[in-house]
């Protein structure tokens, strides 16, 4: 059961936070799995296409373990709901007080449409009709009494002795569980595939946190900071339960602070330093002015006066050229002769002309200036005036004729796919390909040695053992990806073909290569 704190369960937030969050729910309460609420992660991906591939070409117990809390069952619920290949899922939640013939009834459940449940093992067997392997998932294994797990071994070992029916097992279990199989049963480490439950980084941690209130509604910023993150990471376990129990009172936390306004002492403070920085402003700003207004108010003694009589204007630039500086003019007359209104007659010499002109400028208080051109210039300007007002045609818009061509689209012709130069050199070396597989006789068995996603892996692992035409390689699909297979052999039976296991190289051996039958095999290249 999970503990109170405070009349609060552990990992539930307070209302005030569930308020202040608008959200629809518990983010981190225990619910029913659904896809969107299934946190998926790199590693738990690979657990999966791992697993599904023991399903598919292996007949080792398969065995899943790990803490309390870290997400075993979850990964259960979500598994059960894949879609394996040829495998018939037979899935059960295992109780305290279950024994063989109560599993039993749980798997006649599933086999319901197949006949009366009293005859389970005909109706296990009805499957191969259908092409499918009966596959037992069962979660909370470690309930289970010894005699229990030691009597559903048993019959699974009786399954295939008398009904030759391949009866495969996924357990779901908390740690430990592979030493209690191995001291109960005679089942040796090299006949299990073990997974172990992996840890949250810290990346993930905070990955999962987010997932979880997005799927309570949250939809606003990250509450968390990075040094809050490494703080949960230090105080969880890495598994889901321990960081969900520890984030909660971390979240209350973040909330109450961003709803209730800072302590007295926050507050004086704050004035304080406000009331500092504004001496420090307005002290700057006025020693600034003062600086400022006694460099513009100093006048060194021999500072040079304009004086206005020196003023002139030159006649081909009409620019006024600097007026000659005399000391002992008073500043006071400067401006009183700028500011007059009175008319000064200025004498240019004309330039182009060779003859003086008399031009007059009148200065006044708007500070506009008139001048006074001879009546020869007035008929110039009069003249380039009319010869801008002459009309230009108008060009009228060339019209052009559209024409509309129509495109006939070539057909798309399907490109064929070249094969991956890592397979060429498997075929180059003499390894066959999946037409010489077809070719065999479907009652013969083979031994499976490597599965790989990448071409690539079976090429370097073919070279580094030497391998040559007793060993082909076929393309299949897991989980609706490209999954390439390396199989070794060709026997007429299954107990030859362990047999021949015994015979390999010790390389080869330490791989535990299983046997798989050509039927299953030009199966999985259809």
């Amino acid at each position: 059961m999970a503990k109170k704190n405070n009349n609060k369960i552990t990992g539930e937030l307070s209302q005030q936070s569930l308020d202040y969050l608008t959200l629809k729910k518990q983010p981190f309460a225990r619910e029913i799995l659904t896809e969107e609420s299934f946190f998926n992660n790199q590693s738990l991906t690979k657990i999966t296409d791992s697993l599904s591939h023991q399903i598919q070409f292996s007949d080792l117990l398969l065995l899943v373990e790990g803490s309390v809390g870290s997400g075993k069952t979850s990964l259960f619920r979500q598994f059960i709901q894949s879609d394996i290949a040829n495998t018939k899922i037979l899935s059960m939640q295992a109780e305290a007080t279950d024994t063989l013939v109560q599993i039993q009834q749980k798997m006649s459940i599933h086999l319901q449409d197949l006949g009366d449940a009293n005859h389970l093992e005909d109706n296990l067997k009805s499957l191969q009709m259908f092409d499918q392997t009966p596959l037992i998932i069962m979660d909370n294994t470690h309930v289970l009494s010894d005699t229990t797990l030691q009597e559903l071994f048993r019959y699974q070992n009786q399954l295939k002795r008398e009904n030759e029916i391949n009866l495969k097992i996924l357990l779901f279990a908390n740690s430990g569980m592979i030493d209690t199989l191995q001291k109960i049963t005679d089942i040796q480490t090299d006949q299990m595939y073990v997974q172990t439950m992996p840890e949250l980084s810290p990346k993930q941690l905070d990955s999962y946190i987010t997932h979880k209130l997005r799927c309570a509604g949250y939809s606003g910023e990250p509450l968390l900071e990075s040094s809050d993150i490494q703080q949960l990471f230090k105080k969880a376990n890495g598994t889901p339960l321990d960081i969900m129990n520890q984030t909660a009172p971390v979240i209350d936390k973040i909330v109450a602070n961003k709803i209730k306004p800072p302590t007295a002492g926050w507050i004086k403070t704050l004035i304080i330093i406000l009331i500092l920085s504004v001496i420090i402003i307005g002290s700057y700003i006025i020693y600034t002015y003062l600086l400022n207004d006694r460099t513009n108010n100093a006048l060194p003694a021999d500072t040079a006066i304009f004086e206005p009589d020196s003023v002139k204007v030159n006649a081909n630039t009409q620019e006024i050229i600097e007026p000659v500086i005399n000391n002992e003019t008073d500043i006071a007359e400067v401006i009183n002769v700028l500011e007059s209104d009175e008319t000064d007659e200025i004498s240019l010499d004309a330039t182009q002309t060779g003859e003086p002109q008399t031009v007059h400028v009148e200065t006044s208080t708007d500070d506009s200036v008139i001048m006074e051109t001879t009546e020869a210039d007035n008929i110039n300007i009069k003249q380039e005036s009319l010869q801008e007002t002459v009309d230009e045609p108008v060009l009228e818009p060339e019209v052009v004729e559209e024409k509309t061509v129509e495109i006939i689209p070539e057909p798309i012709q399907e490109a064929v796919k070249p094969l991956n130069p890592a397979l060429l050199q498997l075929n180059k070396m003499g390894l066959q390909d999946a037409n010489w597989l077809n070719q065999q006789n479907s009652n013969n068995w083979a031994l499976q040695i490597l599965g790989a996603r990448e071409p690539e892996t079976l090429l370097k692992f073919a070279r580094q053992n030497n391998l040559s035409a007793d060993t082909a390689w076929y393309k299949t699909w897991l989980t609706s990806k490209p999954y390439y297979v390396l199989v070794h052999g060709n026997y007429i039976n299954r107990d030859e073909a362990r047999v021949a296991i015994a015979a390999l190289p010790p390389k080869l051996r330490s791989l535990k290569p299983w046997v798989k039958s050509m039927k299953s095999i030009q199966q999985a290249l259809k």
